[in-house]
């Protein structure tokens, strides 16, 4: 059962989502799962080590700022390793899924340190740690993308749903919070179906624009750090049986 509320305070508005539950109940017991189905949407496996990964662009606003982001590598396995010093450049990167038929989105990620203070709610203060967007869709008038940011956030709860009021601006879902897991892979499994008819009221379209990353400490005039790694799609029905592909980047 799904209970949510919806209240905007302070220009921000807070979808508390309680007794949230990811396991497909159309996945049938005795159907074993092709863990071979899945689209890899990245991996980094193709960048230099060391350097920016390819294939990932940024604003045009940015182009004079020092990118801090860098492919790394442990165990066979490459990640982007991210900090902020108070920069807030993202990383983009073109999509070519369907998410109807793939809409469970995975991957890993680790945070570091956190931007002290932060809170999504408010601009002054708006720093996660780690992001990942997805841009599912453009306006009709404006052509501005529907995003919906995955965050690991300084102090907002787990769960947390919200959206800043003001035009272009996403949603944002909060996946881990606070310093508990800090320096530790951990392993996230969303479905971007179900997140989307929650914040945007409309089933996904056919295709994903984008994908992005964002490890920001600008508001907050701190330190963010952050890794990512080894981004995936799977079917409707792979949605609590995927098995946590994380593991080697864990030993690090």
């Amino acid at each position: 059962m799904r209970r949510h509320i919806l209240a905007c305070l302070a220009g921000y508005c807070v979808l508390s989502i309680y007794q949230t539950n990811l396991t497909s109940t159309a996945f049938a017991a005795d159907t074993p799962l092709d863990i071979d189905d899945y689209v890899v949407i990245e991996d980094f496996a193709t960048s230099t080590l060391d350097s920016l990964p390819s294939g990932w662009s940024w604003r045009g606003k940015d182009n004079d700022k020092p990118k801090l982001y860098a492919v790394r590598e442990t165990n066979g396995q490459r990640y982007l390793a991210a900090q902020d010093t108070g920069l807030s450049v993202a990383l983009f990167k073109r999509a070519n899924w369907n998410p109807q038929n793939y809409p469970i989105m995975t991957w890993c990620w680790r945070a570091n340190d956190l931007p002290l203070g932060a809170d999504e709610r408010y601009t002054e203060t708006n720093d996660s740690a780690a992001g990942v967007y997805v841009m599912v869709s453009k306006t009709f008038l404006l052509g501005i993308p529907r995003m919906i940011k995955y965050a690991w956030s300084t102090t907002l709860a787990k769960g947390t749903t919200g959206r800043r009021k003001g035009i272009g601006r996403p949603w944002v879902i909060v996946l881990e919070s606070g310093p508990e897991k800090l320096g530790q892979w951990i392993f996230e499994e969303i479905d971007l179906a179900r997140d989307h008819k929650l914040t945007f009221k409309r089933d996904l379209p056919n295709k994903i624009i984008a994908i992005a990353v964002l490890t920001d400490a600008n508001q907050t005039r701190s330190y963010a750090e952050a890794a990512y790694a080894d981004f995936r799609a799977w079917p409707k029905t792979a949605l609590g049986h995927i098995p946590n592909y994380c593991a080697s980047l864990a030993s690090e």
